[in-house]
């Protein structure tokens, strides 16, 4: 490839390169670059078969493919959607030329942040002291989804959904298996932030419960009195 100044090749960068199919394959298990340039003699005897598997594995937004001889038809093959088939030499000029699509949306796609306000950071910070203790369980969250309004509003039986969704998740998130010390702070945040909207809708499904007229305390003696029936 012909040498050019590095303004050029502002906006690339090559994340691995090698000059033997076997390396460059294993090379490629833990990156997923966006573009692929292949040397057409590098690719074997069969390198239409070479340059699909490649692509089903890194799944590219480009493929070049460079070339100094070889037969026409095997070119015009090789060419298709998402693939540049080139003449070497190339320089970086014409490598970023071919690329300016890809750069542009790269650019557009990573805007630069301006810092965020203070009030705008303390808006967005999570909770950091430990959730409240749940307010209701799972007895009486089971006959709230089950409870017959005495109007045409499901909003007991939906929020006790979605208050049994938030405890299993916070549940999970306590339960989940930790890779590292990250695995572990990022779970504990989740079951953290969980808890607490699980406490924000229980308090909410007070309330909800007070205007239906439902007494919670009784929930709970439904399935005391069920089972002494039973008896």
């Amino acid at each position: 490839m012909e040498q050019d100044p590095p303004e050029e090749s502002k906006h690339l960068e090559v994340v691995l390169k090698a000059s033997d199919l076997d390396v460059f394959r294993e090379g490629l298990r833990d990156l997923r670059p966006r573009v692929l340039v292949l040397d057409l003699p590098l690719l074997g005897s069969d390198p239409q078969a070479v340059v699909k598997v490649l692509e089903e594995a890194v799944k590219p937004d480009l493929t070049m493919i460079v070339y100094a001889f070889a037969k026409w038809d095997l070119v015009e093959a090789l060419r298709g959607d998402r693939r540049h088939v080139l003449r070497a030499p190339i320089s970086v000029r014409a490598l970023r030329a071919n690329l300016i699509h890809l750069i542009v949306r790269s650019l557009l796609e990573q805007p630069e942040k301006a810092p965020a306000p203070a009030h705008a950071a303390a808006e967005r910070a999570l909770p950091t002291e430990p959730a409240p203790q749940r307010r209701f369980d799972d007895v009486q969250l089971a006959h709230l989804q089950e409870i017959i309004p005495n109007v045409d509003c499901e909003c007991p039986n939906q929020v006790a959904d979605l208050v049994l969704a938030l405890n299993a998740f916070e549940n999970y998130s306590h339960e989940c298996k930790n890779r590292n010390a990250d695995d572990a702070k990022v779970h504990a945040m989740l079951a953290r932030a969980t808890g607490h909207a699980r406490a924000l809708m229980e308090l909410a499904m007070i309330e909800l419960c007070e205007f239906e007229k439902i007494d919670i305390r009784q929930l709970s003696h439904r399935e005391e009195a069920a089972a002494a029936n039973e008896v």
